[in-house]
Parts: structure tokens; C-alpha cells; sequence
């Protein structure tokens, strides 16, 4: 009976930790917020004091004019916390594209995107 007691209590005390690393990025990319960025990512692997999660990846147009191109792209999502206090390096691969992004998680702060085909879209990302 202890033995049981001792295994419950330490999957209790376990379960904050992993859930720690698991995180929903939400955020809207373009001039005209005219894209919705969703991702369940999870991890991590520390590297040199950087934790790295990484996870699938959902680009939604969700703006009111037409576009070209389809509606909904999926990609990857890998999101890096650097020492430096509330930064993030993000790369988002979605469509033929390679994008980073190194800023804030924040609703409220605007940063850019800058992706491998010459074009940089103003980007908002956050924790959820």
C-alpha cells in the first residue's frame, strides 16, 4: 500500500514539470493581421541554456480579401528561449517557406518575420 501511495504521490509531483514544457503558441502574421498562426508545441532539449520546443504548425487566412494561395498551410513550429529575458527565436516552415522571427511572445508587441523568399510580414506571437 505505500508503495502505491509513494508512485501516486510521485506522478502528481511529476506532472507540473512535464507539463511545463508543453506550450500553445497562438498569433497573427501580415499587414492586415490577415493570417492566424496556431501551435501545440513540446519539448524541450536544452542546449547551452536555450530550451528549444518544437511542434506542428497551422497558417489560416483568415483576412476578408482573396488571396492566392490556399487557405490553410500546415508546417512546423520550432520556438527557442534564449538567456536574454523574454526573447524568443522562432522558425516557422510553412508553404515552401522558411521564416525567424526573434522577439516577444506578447499579443501586444509587434515584431517581423523575415522569410526566405525577400518578404517580411509584421508577426504578434504568444503564449496561450
Amino acid at each position: 500500500m505505500k508503495l502505491l501511495v509513494a508512485a501516486i504521490c510521485a506522478g502528481i509531483l511529476a506532472a507540473p514539470s512535464a507539463r511545463a514544457r508543453d506550450l500553445q503558441v497562438r498569433g497573427v502574421a501580415g499587414y492586415l493581421s490577415e493570417y492566424e498562426l496556431t501551435a501545440d508545441v513540446s519539448g524541450p532539449s536544452a542546449d547551452e541554456g536555450r530550451w528549444e520546443l518544437s511542434g506542428p504548425l497551422t497558417v489560416k487566412h483568415v483576412g476578408i480579401c482573396t488571396h492566392t494561395g490556399p487557405n490553410e498551410m500546415l508546417g512546423q513550429l520550432k520556438i527557442r528561449f534564449t538567456n536574454i529575458p523574454q526573447t524568443v527565436e522562432a522558425n516557422l516552415s510553412y508553404d515552401g517557406r522558411e521564416c525567424t522571427y526573434i522577439g516577444s511572445l506578447s499579443e501586444s508587441v509587434l515584431g517581423l518575420m523575415t522569410c526566405n523568399n525577400n518578404l517580411t510580414l509584421p508577426v504578434k506571437l504568444w503564449m496561450k
